[in-house]
């Protein structure tokens, strides 16, 4: 039987280690939810912007993008696009550089959170997620 619940996760990082990595740990986690609370998700990981924007769906929860993509693009011209086209998707945007204006200037612009890509990256972005689920659900049952 189907879940009437549905959340799509869409992974960007142009690092295609990274973004095995990521997106594995998230449909670990992500299982896990699903088994505990009947949830179903729908995880699409890409590395490449062009691909990433021509597949987005509207009604996509979750983005994770990485701040330096290639194409010459960062994840402030991703993330305008993805606000344009998902008014209700939730960005985390993760990134190397521990830059604290980067840091500022990408919340401002709206992005949901913000991670430093250090040991502790992965899991927090999985927490993120399970905030955003949770979130999501509070705002359908009121």
């Amino acid at each position: 039987m189907k879940s009437q619940i549905q959340f799509k996760i869409v992974v960007l990082e142009d690092s295609d280690f990274y973004n095995k990595i990521l997106t594995r740990q998230l449909q670990q986690y992500t299982n896990e939810i699903a088994l505990d609370k009947g949830y179903d998700f729908d995880i699409q990981s890409y590395t490449s912007v062009s691909d990433c924007l021509r597949n987005l769906k509207p009604d996509t929860d979750v983005a994770i993008v990485d701040f330096y993509l290639g194409e010459s693009k960062n994840a402030l011209d991703i993330l305008k696009i993805i606000k344009q086209n998902c008014t209700d998707c939730k960005v985390i945007i993760i990134s190397q550089a521990k830059n604290i204006d980067t840091y500022y200037k990408t919340l401002n612009e709206g992005a949901y959170h913000f991670i430093y890509k250090d040991s502790e990256a992965l899991t927090k972005c999985c927490f993120i997620v399970e905030d955003i689920i949770n979130e999501r659900i509070r705002s359908q049952v009121t």
